[in-house]
């Protein structure tokens, strides 16, 4: 789980569906075990097969499970207020059928971003807090294109405003995304790249039309976020550069990873049957939710960022995706976890803009 908090004021999780603290301080948080958690709810209550009980809820808008069954936070980061009071929110009707996204535009400037790290004490368990400094624009920056920012599942797109901040300070225009059923977009029901990708087609023609990019478009994803950016850079030719940051290969290894991570409690055998289930359930084929099979059937190179203390989308994993897409490299962030990696910019925001630039990968030191 991963939790915002903000710098001027005091230190409180950002929920789904719940009150947000002041723009100061975030602490960011991972909902990845609420499916598991409204599953048992629901099978007290009905008896439910208990596969397609789970498969349901992880087709659930993560913004619409009740606060009550939220776990602990396990990384918390922070960033100004300031810096996004004066980068509003903006929205656009895009999809089929029709949903509200909401977007920032970051544009490319001198923001002071910076990044720090430390421990954050709570309820006796010690929990890394990663710090981002920053401010309003100081001057404008020549824009060298568009990156468009995906966060993770049960997230919201304020996860990437370190990103957003950093990339700009690299010439980079910054459009981070409220998904479909996620932050303050619409949306009662996800579909792990099905809908998702169409919603981003309509929000890149949507986009051009009010001229608010700048050729040419990449784009930057995490976890969930990543393999939607996997998905839809097969799809839209206009999408240049891919980033993806702790993508699964097989949603059956993603969902087994969080409930080994978050449910241990849970059965192996539900989340296998869950996994399965959710295709048929999207009207897809088997594996059809898988992204290497998307990759294998519409490769697009991309950079592939694991960590190696990850269970949702292990080594194997990113190693997998790298093989069935020519032209892709892979790097390893070690002893880090799979909340952790995003938030690893000292490591990430240098080998990112290479790629980006279309530059040399990373060595396979990285590994």
């Amino acid at each position: 789980m991963i939790a915002p908090i903000r710098q001027e004021g005091a230190c409180r999780d950002i929920r789904p569906g719940g009150p947000r603290p002041p723009a100061s301080q975030r602490s960011t948080f991972n909902v990845s075990a609420l499916p598991f958690l409204a599953a048992a709810l629901v099978l007290l209550v009905t008896g439910c097969t208990p596969g397609q009980i789970v498969a349901h809820q992880f087709l659930k808008a993560p913004r619409r499970f009740p606060t009550l069954i939220h776990p602990e936070p396990r990384v918390y980061f922070s960033f100004p207020d300031r810096v996004t009071d004066t980068i509003p929110v903006q929205h656009a009707t895009v999809g089929e059928p029709p949903v509200d996204l909401a977007y920032r535009l970051i544009p490319p400037g001198d923001y002071g971003a910076g990044m720090g790290v430390s421990n954050l004490v709570v309820r006796g368990q010690s929990r890394p807090i990663y710090r981002f400094p920053g401010h309003p624009s100081k001057r404008p920056l020549p824009c060298r294109g568009t990156v468009v920012l995906l966060h993770g599942y049960g997230l919201d797109h304020e996860t990437l405003i370190p990103w957003a901040l950093h990339l700009a300070e690299k010439g980079w225009l910054c459009v981070p995304v409220d998904l479909r059923g996620h932050g303050v977009s619409g949306g009662d029901r996800i579909t792990f790249g099905v809908l998702e990708s169409r919603d981003l087609m309509g929000l890149l023609d949507e986009l051009e039309r009010r001229g608010q990019i700048e050729a040419p478009v990449h784009v930057l994803g995490v976890s969930y976020g990543a393999a939607l950016a996997l998905r839809w850079s097969g799809l839209d030719p206009r999408v240049g550069s891919v980033v993806a940051i702790t993508p699964y290969d097989r949603l059956g290894t993603a969902v087994e990873g969080l409930r080994e991570s978050y449910a241990p409690w849970v059965p192996p055998n539900l989340t296998r049957r869950a996994a399965e289930a959710m295709p048929g359930l999207l009207d897809q084929p088997p594996g059809g939710l898988d992204p290497i099979a998307w990759v294998r059937d519409r490769p697009r190179p991309a950079l592939l960022v694991g960590a190696t203390a990850d269970p949702v989308a292990p080594q194997t994993s990113i190693e997998a995706l790298e093989s069935a897409s020519p032209g892709s490299a892979a790097m390893f962030i070690p002893e880090t976890s799979h909340e952790m990696a995003p938030f690893r910019l000292d490591l990430l925001v240098d080998p990112v803009a290479q790629w980006l630039s279309g530059s040399t990968p990373p060595s396979p030191s990285t590994r």
